[in-house]
């Protein structure tokens, strides 16, 4: 049995803002195509119907009419987009990068003479007193490559 897409039903002054977005030369087209979708919709339109005629995916107009229905023209501004707090931040990726210049060696450490993106990795966890955590192998190849360092031509 489908599902029935929720109602859109716009006030006079929500028509007139989703008008000018429309219309909008300085505004993006994501605002654009956005206010297209909610007023194809409050005009009867099916999410199907809505979908075709601007050249969609249904799942991208069902969720803005969804979102309109839930917060009304402020529910079609961006989400923002909040990634989390780095664990390794500038301060412990230098000292990754110095430890990783250094030979195994030199430290004290048995072992390979050169280091391996696997062995940092593996040999900076069980040393708290380095400070650098236990950083996983991809994490540690991050860092080298961001610093362009390739452990092969140390």
């Amino acid at each position: 049995m489908p599902r029935r897409a929720p109602t859109v039903v716009l006030a006079g002054e929500d028509r007139t803002e989703l008008a000018r977005r429309v219309g909008a030369r300085t505004g993006t087209q994501q605002a654009a195509l956005r206010a297209r979708i909610v007023l194809l919709a409050a005009d009867g339109l099916s999410t199907t119907a809505i979908a075709a005629a601007l050249g969609i995916a249904r799942g991208t107009a069902r969720a803005w009419r969804n979102r309109f229905v839930t917060a009304g023209v402020a529910g079609l501004a961006d989400r923002p987009h909040c990634p989390p707090p780095r664990l390794y931040g500038p301060a412990i990726q230098a000292r990754v990068v110095v430890l990783a210049c250094q030979a195994p060696a030199d430290l004290g450490w048995d072992g390979p003479s050169h280091w391996t993106i696997k062995d940092l990795a593996t040999d900076i966890g069980p040393h708290p007193e380095l400070g650098l955590g236990a950083p996983s192998k991809s994490t540690v190849h991050t860092i080298l490559q961001a610093h362009d360092i390739c452990l092969d031509r140390l």
